[in-house]
């Protein structure tokens, strides 16, 4: 029995080992962290669960394609259940709410239909009228747009799965929305709107990003997709860890990589980083560690194909601070409320003038009976700023301070949490940066208007047994693109060895 060694136990890492052992392998999963999960993850503090990951899930309804995967994966199955709140996200301006439901007639609506109450108050100008049209019939146009499952080339497969003519024929509304949208950024799109209540509505993306992935997200709401699985991230994971070890598969935790052994353009194996410097031999490696982190640290010789100069050069990273709030009292769920400040929040060097927060009030086991548990993340790459503080020794009173201000912030908008406040825990990117390797503490990236999808092929031309998955092969990334190119690295080692990929 062949023996493969996969590097890394987030989603793109258990999704690689499990397909690999059930397509025969002996499959060993080394994990630096206590737990598996990566990025996918969430953690507790003083009694209050923080979902540090997962808010709505690409492929949680049973009807699209990605399903199945993560279904063979353990992750979901048809008895976790899939919550799909509506409105989905709502924003407060001059004192209206305004919804964005994951019905987009229903969203558009409640702003053009003159039998609809907010007719009475949201007035619009027949230009954002128009543009709520057009984004009505994008939207619908993408409905049948969704992440295809299909096998490498080559690859013998139990149960095949092609990308065929079918499939393409059902995205063709899509390809003239792609053409128009596809120069556009998301901040030039919502900037179309004259209503600025719109304009924050519609902002679901960072700004960098592609228009298109502001219809993309529409689209996946409006048919039924994006759930949030129950127990969110900590779940999913741990439910793929059994379905590993329950096959019989090997996971070391506490367990991290110091480089992969290469003989002659042949992998070998894995030597660890601990005291005697232990080696696991192996047929095969998968590594699915990040990807620029792993090609700087894992490699005694750079590795010199050009895809990997590429994913390292070209890739924006998309980080946050995380911020997790446990409140001891109840405060009502609102769906995802997001507001402008009455004044700025100055956070390393930008000025924060609206937030939003992720209320799990009435999610079981988020928090202590009669208790909440809120989440928000201030995006923007600050690795430089919380580095350069920890080389200062400011870290701790950096942390302090953003904690401090987002209190504020907060128990103005529910002056009941004054006072109930029990936990304010602060995740940084170098937080990520120390669970799991990432590069500059990044989960994400960058996939900007004018700029053509990015897909990396995950294996190096003159290296026997060595292959990649990850988020970052292929952009923006996020954990679909994990999931699978995780489930195509355990396909590429099954071709390598004429096995059919189970």
């Amino acid at each position: 029995m062949k023996k493969i060694v996969v590097i890394g136990a987030g989603i793109a890492g258990l999704s690689a080992a499990i397909y690999a052992l059930r397509s025969g392998f002996d499959v060993t999963l080394c994990e630096q962290h206590f737990i598996a999960g990566g990025t996918c993850t969430s953690w507790r503090r003083k009694g209050y669960l923080f979902e540090g990951a997962v808010h709505w899930l690409t492929g949680s309804s049973s009807k699209t394609e990605l399903y199945q995967v993560w279904k063979e994966t353990g992750a979901l199955d048809d008895d976790i259940k899939v919550l799909l709140s509506d409105p989905f996200a709502a924003v407060e301006y001059n004192g209206q709410t305004l919804n964005l439901y994951r019905n987009i007639d229903k969203t558009i609506k409640q702003f053009t239909d003159k039998k609809n109450i907010n007719e009475q108050l949201i007035v619009l100008s027949p230009n954002d009228k128009k543009i709520l049209n057009r984004l009505l019939k994008d939207v619908k146009a993408f409905s049948n747009v969704q992440m295809p499952v299909f096998d490498i080339k080559g690859v013998k497969s139990k149960n095949p799965k092609r990308f065929t003519m079918g499939t393409l024929f059902k995205m063709l509304p899509a390809f003239p929305v792609l053409n128009r949208l596809k120069n556009i950024s998301s901040k030039q799109y919502i900037q179309q709107f004259e209503h600025k209540g719109l304009r924050r509505l519609f902002n679901i993306v960072p700004d960098e990003y592609s228009a298109i992935s502001i219809i993309g997200t529409l689209a996946t709401l409006n048919i039924g997709d994006g759930g949030y699985p129950e127990g969110g991230s900590l779940a999913m994971t741990e439910r793929m860890v059994k379905t590993f070890t329950d096959l019989g598969g090997k996971l070391l935790l506490k367990t991290k990589v110091k480089k992969v052994n290469i003989e002659n353009g042949i992998t070998t194996g894995v030597t660890l980083d601990n005291d005697s410097s232990s080696i696991i031999n192996a047929d095969a490696v998968i590594v699915t560690q990040e990807t620029i982190a792993a090609v700087n640290q894992l490699f005694d010789t750079p590795l010199e194909d050009k895809w990997v100069k590429d994913l390292c050069s070209e890739t924006k990273p998309v980080a946050c601070t995380f911020i997790g709030i446990g409140v001891k009292t109840e405060i009502p769920h609102d769906p995802i409320p997001s507001w402008e400040l009455t004044e700025p929040v100055l956070f390393a060097g930008e000025k924060i003038t609206e937030i939003g927060f992720y209320n799990y009030s009435g999610f079981k086991g988020y928090a202590p009976d009669g208790c909440t548990s809120i989440t928000t993340a201030l995006m923007g790459d600050t690795y430089d700023f919380w580095k350069k503080a920890k080389q200062e020794g400011r870290y701790d009173e950096e942390k302090q301070n953003i904690a401090d201000k987002i209190k504020r912030v907060i128990c103005q908008k529910y002056p009941q949490m004054e006072g109930n406040i029990e936990v304010i825990d602060v995740a940084t990117p170098l937080t990520y940066e120390r669970y799991t390797g990432a590069y500059r503490g990044s989960w994400m990236s960058i996939a900007s208007a004018g700029e053509k999808m990015k897909s990396y092929p995950g294996f190096i031309e003159n290296i026997c047994g060595l292959y990649f998955a990850g988020h970052r092969l292929s952009s923006p990334g996020g954990l679909p693109v994990a999931l699978f190119t995780g489930r195509q690295a355990a396909q590429m080692v099954c071709r390598q060895f004429d096995v059919v990929f189970n």
